[in-house]
């Protein structure tokens, strides 16, 4: 089975704030000191939870003195706040280019493939935002608006072909969809418990599984059987 992940590249957000630090030359910029300590507070979030993470280990996580945090970020809040509110422009920036030239089944594919791959390589991060957004409403805001501007992209594609819809109930069709998706991402990589379906099925099955339920919501109907993979279970779901 082919794997659409491979048609772009997902990066670790963690790399991409270091990078951004690396291109900076001036070695007291303020901008390059904050952006070592957000991509530590990244790379610490994969194994740390957030409540427990200490403004310490961002410090020394960074190679910078704890007093440092301070001259950037009042509170450690604040800071995952920050860290939160990048994270979805820098998500966002990496949403994977559709070829009009493609089935609507198979762009759907390819973004579930981008969306499912990014939260494996940031689940930390995405934890982070999701927990504390449960009790802080700035972070629950970062939240909700990363999930619109997401669906935003997506439903700029499919109304391309279908602009005689409704728009507004295909965009909550999306949305309704989009949270079955994340339930299932919850649960995989402990942000929230799940219905425990201890989940063994590979990363492609799993996509093709999303990107089903996701045009069957859209459409109403299934897409083409040949356009799933020539050995996927999910053939059985057809009609024969």
């Amino acid at each position: 089975m082919t794997d659409d992940s491979a048609a772009f590249g997902v990066i670790r957000y963690a790399t991409y704030l270091e990078a951004a630090a690396q291109e900076i030359k001036k070695t007291r910029s303020g901008e390059r000191s904050r952006l070592k300590l957000l991509a530590a507070g990244a790379r610490l979030l994969d194994s740390t939870d957030y409540r427990e993470m200490m403004v310490e280990e961002v410090a020394t996580e960074a190679g910078v003195a704890k007093g440092t945090f301070y001259i950037y970020f009042k509170t450690k809040d604040e800071f995952l706040r920050e860290l939160g509110r990048r994270y979805a422009a820098f998500e966002l920036q990496t949403y994977p280019r559709l070829s009009s030239r493609d089935s609507q089944f198979t762009n759907s594919r390819r973004w579930i493939a981008w969306y499912e791959k990014t939260f494996e390589a940031n689940a930390g991060v995405l934890r982070c935002i999701v927990q504390m957004g449960a009790a802080d409403e700035v972070m629950r805001e970062t939240w909700h608006g990363r999930n619109s501007r997401i669906v935003d992209r997506a439903m700029a594609g499919w109304e391309k072909h279908n602009p005689s819809k409704d728009p507004a109930l295909q965009r909550w069709v999306m949305r309704t969809a989009g949270g079955m998706l994340d339930q299932s991402l919850f649960e995989r990589y402990g942000v929230q418990p799940g219905p425990g379906l201890n989940e063994t099925a590979g990363f492609d099955l799993l996509v093709e599984l999303h990107a089903l339920l996701n045009f069957r919501a859209l459409y109403g109907r299934n897409p083409p059987v040949d356009e799933l993979a020539p050995d996927s279970p999910l053939r059985q779901l057809f009609d024969t």
